[in-house]
């Protein structure tokens, strides 16, 4: 998939600008030029660096190689681009194996292997071992939605022309104030921290969890107000 994404890019700079290839690639010459002349001067003499102040042309030719490099910038390869789809498709497709599998053992009734992931998730069965309503809503809105991200993450992942306007790479984010971990769906079913999120991608908390939640919430904000007051 990397030779494709970077054999398209520069049939697409071809294609779309092949002035700035030129360009680009007649800088490269000129500087490997200069670099092979400097390293057989400095074999006879020492170089005495002595500096000048720009002269309007180079200011002039270093502004046009700033704005070619920012057009260079759609057909660059971004490795880590490619990896971040990679990485996104397989967290969303075991999320997605794991609700088939409680799904599919809850219509079986064959419950057994899944127990504590079902207690884990508050998913109570009725005395027939028939799942109750709210809890086939709590696991199919999960379960769709994954379903869709997936499909759509794949098309994007393998549509060539992503590459000319999707770029990550890990300074990017940096720059950005991001982590890596947000950029990421959760590995997680659920989130069941005291201020955790469940996104739509997650099982959404049943009426217990949510009222355990509060409770505990209640309970530290209590805490952290007789804290405060002691200091």
């Amino acid at each position: 998939m990397k030779n494709k994404i970077k054999n398209f890019l520069a049939q697409k700079l071809e294609e779309e600008n092949s002035e700035l290839k030129q360009r680009v690639a007649k800088r490269k010459s000129d500087y490997d030029k200069n670099i092979k002349k400097d390293k057989n001067n400095s074999n006879k003499e020492k170089i005495v660096f002595d500096y000048k102040p720009l002269t309007e042309k180079e200011i002039e030719e270093s502004s046009k190689k700033f704005a070619d490099d920012i057009a260079m910038g759609r057909y660059i390869f971004e490795p880590y681009t490619l990896e971040y789809f990679k990485k996104y498709i397989e967290i969303v497709k075991k999320k997605l194996m794991m609700l088939f599998d409680i799904i599919e053992k809850i219509g079986n009734k064959d419950t057994f292997s899944i127990q504590n992931l079902m207690l884990d998730l508050d998913i109570v069965l009725d005395e027939n071992g028939n799942i109750l309503k709210e809890d086939i809503i709590r696991l199919l809105t999960p379960t769709i939605y994954n379903l869709i991200k997936l499909c759509e993450k794949v098309e994007e992942a393998n549509e060539l022309s992503t590459y000319l306007t999707f770029k990550l790479s890990k300074h990017s984010l940096m720059r950005g104030g991001c982590s890596e971990g947000e950029i990421y769906p959760s590995k997680f079913l659920q989130d069941q921290s005291l201020y955790g999120f469940n996104g739509l991608g997650n099982v959404p908390l049943s009426s217990r969890q949510e009222q355990k939640r509060r409770e505990e919430q209640k309970r530290s904000a209590q805490a952290m107000a007789k804290l405060l007051l002691k200091l």
